[in-house]
């Protein structure tokens, strides 16, 4: 334990645990954090390298408990805001009371209730010993839940005030830690406005404007953040401020603006109510583009100073990187399908993307590997940097080659004069997809393998060693595991690469999903006015999709380019649609219940079986003519060469058998009972 000591001073033992576990959280390996509470009892004198008294109010009822030499910060209270959104369920006008220990205390509460935006009500102070006169059915109280009146039926505990961010950084600022924890505040404040603004946005739609400026605050935490009431009186002076200014926060809140800013012009842009909301200003030897926002709730005004050359230097390397096609497209709500199955790999690819290891993703063609490669990128560290994607299936070897590893001049013939960086140097800082890994050649496998072991590269013709920061994320199709059993992929580098792991579901597999994904590519490509026949969504959810989420996309398209009438029937489908797919295989079919065969043959193969049923109880055998005529009623476009691809079918699942001549087709017994 650190010998330094924090002493708190509270009055009550449920403030002094709350308020204890702040301050422990930020200072954790540099202070022990001691707490007492008057109402429990001090015994003794307190002595500590730094006492925190809870309110004033404390300072003068326990200053003579602690010893005279040492330092005392009398702490600013905040509101927790972690259950504020509640009231935002209250409509507007309500009357609320305001519960606390002391009157002025429930002042002080409606003061900062008010300060934060939260002024659509009306609210009554009250304390015990005080009266009220309206029917109040709602209660609002900071911890003191036992002294809400019994009569009112509906009770929020906000929690305990916490000690505020002023408070914080002059605490910081005593122990000469402000610099080491620093971050920890910014974090831990962006963290806030993150987690308060999604549940505002989720619960309330009515907090708009609340949203719109939480969200300002929180597209500009990274730059110089200062905010000051009407009459001038700085309130937050951030981290980057203080380098702006050369100044301590400590030093800045409270003063007036124009002790801070020394700029003639840029203090009267701050001290103007109207006009422009941005200018271009000097400060020191730099310059800044400042914003200004008034924020008429609480009469007060932020403005923002953001570094002018750093704006730049980001524009232009955001260009440059839309350009070169280094820009993921894709995050992870992008991703449609509210099934179990898709759920829960969006949550596992989320898991996946807070950490910094190589991942594999496997899956069948089609299923969007690279939309989910990309968007874990962009759910990781590295979302700032490139994303870079090359397919080893579309490239022979040497140029695979040239293009992950980059070459020198004159390294072979055709060699750019200069030579040129590989995948690898420009995914620097960022993430480079391998798609279709399993198609890599031996030779590509071991050099990629040492890349992965020891984050270095060498071009083609080069002998510099140029060390790489990157995240290699790899997709394929095919079976690793059973290649490396047979000696065609390395086994160490399929573990190198599957440290973490990813599987995509194919389209069959959740294919309740197949309705938001035509309502989505039917919105992406301006077809929403098409309606599909029961018919034809009956035929798609019973296709295998061997061509998966590409193949549907491909269809509609399809139907967009084709379909004069507005409803989509059987007879628009393609006529290599179903040739194109893959049928399912039930190696054990026999032990599946018959519901769950019925659900695996699609629509066509169903008539197809009543057709065959029709003729076989007329004590017949049936050829493909006779069966195509007959499901013409049902699908005008049917043919024998279709009847003869869905019978091939369902011969092999066992359902009929062909026999040649005039004995046609005829249904077994599973067949005849699957349909029965």
């Amino acid at each position: 334990m650190n010998s330094k000591i924090l002493a708190l001073v509270t009055e009550s033992e449920a403030t002094k645990n709350d308020l204890c576990l702040q301050l422990r959280s930020l200072l954790e390996g540099y202070m022990q954090v001691v707490g007492y509470a008057t109402e429990s009892g001090i015994d003794g004198l307190v002595v500590a390298d730094l006492v925190v008294f809870s309110s004033m109010e404390m300072y003068e009822i326990a200053r003579d408990v602690v010893d005279p030499s040492c330092p005392v910060v009398i702490a600013n209270r905040s509101l927790n805001m972690s259950q504020i959104d509640q009231l935002f369920n209250i409509p507007d006008g309500t009357d609320v009371l305001v519960v606390n220990d002391l009157l002025n205390n429930a002042y002080e509460v409606i003061k900062l209730l008010t300060e934060v935006g939260v002024d659509h009500l009306n609210y009554h102070a009250y304390a015990p010993g005080s009266h009220y006169d309206l029917e109040i059915k709602y209660a609002v109280t900071p911890a003191e839940v036992a002294l809400i009146p019994k009569t009112i039926p509906n009770c929020i505990d906000l929690g305990a005030r916490i000690i505020d961010i002023t408070t914080i950084i002059e605490i910081l600022g005593r122990l000469d830690l402000l610099d080491a924890k620093a971050h920890f505040i910014s974090a831990r404040y962006v963290e806030t406005i993150v987690r308060l603004n999604k549940r505002l946005y989720d619960s309330i739609s009515e907090a708009t404007v609340y949203n719109r400026h939480l969200n300002k605050v929180l597209n500009h935490i990274n730059d110089g953040i200062i905010s000051y009431d009407e009459n001038g009186t700085v309130t937050l002076f951030n981290e980057t401020c203080e380098t702006i200014f050369g100044m301590r926060s400590s030093f800045a809140i409270g003063k007036k603006i124009h002790q801070i800013v020394r700029d003639h012009t840029i203090r009267e842009f701050l001290s103007t109510v109207k006009g422009s909301d941005e200018m271009v200003g000097k400060i020191g030897e730099n310059q800044y583009i400042i914003g200004r926002m008034a924020v008429d709730k609480t009469h007060s005004f932020v403005c923002t100073f953001k570094d002018a050359r750093n704006s730049l230097d980001i524009e232009k390397k955001l260009r440059q990187m839309m350009k070169k096609g280094l820009v993921a497209k894709y995050h992870l709500s992008d991703i449609i399908g509210s099934s179990p199955q898709m759920r829960s790999t969006v949550e596992t690819a989320k898991k996946l993307a807070s950490t910094d290891h190589s991942i594999l993703i496997r899956g069948e063609s089609g299923v969007g590997k690279e939309i989910f490669a990309s968007a874990i990128h962009n759910a990781s560290q590295r979302l700032n940097g490139p994303f870079l994607a090359i397919n080893f299936s579309a490239l022979p070897e040497e140029l695979a080659e040239s293009e992950l590893f980059g070459y020198e001049e004159g390294a072979f013939t055709g060699a750019r004069k200069g030579g040129k960086k590989g995948l690898f140097e420009e995914a620097e800082g960022g993430t480079i997809f391998l798609d279709e890994i399993g198609d890599i050649s031996p030779r590509l496998q071991a050099r990629l393998l040492r890349v992965l072991q020891e984050k270095e590269i060498r071009r083609i013709g080069g002998a510099e060693i140029i060390p790489v920061n990157v995240r290699v994320i790899a997709a394929t199709h095919r079976d690793l595991v059973k290649m490396c059993q047979m000696g065609q992929f390395r086994e160490d580098l399929y573990h190198r690469l599957r440290k973490l792991y990813i599987k995509i579901p194919p389209l069959r597999d959740h294919i309740e999903d197949i309705d938001e994904l035509i309502a989505h590519f039917k919105r992406i490509n301006g077809s929403e006015r098409l309606v599909f026949s029961h018919e034809v969504m009956n035929t798609l959810r019973s296709s295998p999709w061997s061509g998966n989420i590409r193949e549907l996309q491909n269809l509609m398209d399809y139907f967009q380019a084709v379909c004069v009438q507005d409803e989509v029937g059987l007879r628009d489908l393609p006529d290599d649609f179903f040739e194109m797919q893959r049928p399912l295989q039930f190696e054990n079919i026999e032990s599946l219940p018959t519901e769950k065969v019925f659900d695996a043959i699609s629509l066509e193969e169903r008539a197809t079986l009543e057709a065959i049923q029709f003729f076989n109880q007329q004590g017949v055998g049936v050829g493909r003519e006779a069966v195509a005529r007959h499901m013409q009623k049902q699908f005008p476009r049917m043919t024998p060469h279709r009847v003869r691809f869905l019978s091939d079918h369902l011969a092999v699942k066992g359902l009929i058998v062909k026999s040649q001549g005039r004995s046609g087709m005829h249904l077994t017994e599973k067949g005849m009972a699957l349909i029965s």
